[in-house]
């Protein structure tokens, strides 16, 4: 594996204002739990923990 390769994904990103933190949603993304930071409400899923393909992009073409 490449040391260099991402290990989360963002879904939302804020800078973060206040003291970063992680919170559990109940949210699921690709099989993952996605988590939010209380602090500036960015918002990620862990890449090591899908467990379902990613959804194609529709958009591209």
């Amino acid at each position: 594996m490449d040391a260099m390769a991402p290990r989360a994904r963002y879904l939302v990103t804020h800078p973060c204002e206040d003291a970063c933190g992680t919170l559990t949603t109940d949210r699921r993304v690709e099989g993952a739990p996605v988590y939010r930071c209380p602090g500036c409400d960015s918002e990620w899923i862990e890449l090591d923990e899908r467990t379902e393909p990613a959804e194609p992009d529709v958009t591209a073409g």
